[in-house]
């Protein structure tokens, strides 16, 4: 794959990259990228590269010269990993499934403490996973990709369980299959 198919109008792989998040996030609007970012095509000593522009809130630019990309895709991935943030952050949950845990469940020396899927305001569904110990703890949110919920609620498990590990997480896929109600709020016939 060609690093430059379009040549150099950034507008064109800019286009692509949105086509790309707005497959993913097929809720999310223009508005809901990080306006923060901002993207060119520069000659950087002697070679074409693309380039980025971060704009911090104290007005300070940072300029980031995209060595490592190789090709237009590797440029759409970067694009959506920098935007992916922003746009799921302005996307609410309005509606949450509380997964019972088993008392004591432990995954590496941290204890399970909380396992939530969420229904968001604009579509899509999130799960959230809260762990931790007497000291410390942590949490994650995962956006789970809409292909997911073509198929069956089984088939979506697999997929699923390759996304949130039950391994890291300590939820297996039957855990899930049998959190009683979990079927019907991802909107999976009973």
């Amino acid at each position: 794959m060609s690093k430059f198919p379009y040549k150099y109008d950034i507008n064109k792989y800019l286009e692509k990259a949105k086509e790309i998040i707005f497959d993913s996030y097929p809720w999310a609007t223009e508005d809901m990228l990080d306006d923060k970012y901002e993207y060119k095509i520069e000659k950087v000593g002697g070679v074409y590269e693309f380039v980025s522009y971060y704009h911090n809130y104290d007005g300070e630019i940072l300029r980031k010269v995209l060595t490592w990309i190789k090709s237009d895709s590797d440029f759409y991935d970067y694009i959506k990993d920098m935007h992916e943030y922003s746009i799921q952050s302005k996307n609410p949950k309005y509606k949450t499934f509380k997964v019972p845990i088993s008392c004591g469940t432990m995954l590496h020396g941290w204890y399970l403490e909380r396992y939530e899927f969420n229904k968001h305001f604009y579509g899509g569904y999130s799960a959230f996973v809260q762990a931790g110990d007497r000291v410390t703890g942590g949490s994650r949110t995962f956006f789970i990709p809409q292909d997911y919920f073509d198929g069956s609620f089984d088939e979506f498990l697999d997929k699923y369980v390759k996304l949130v590990s039950p391994g890291a997480f300590g939820m297996s896929k039957e855990d899930l299959k049998n959190a009683e109600g979990l079927k019907k709020f991802l909107g999976f016939k009973e």
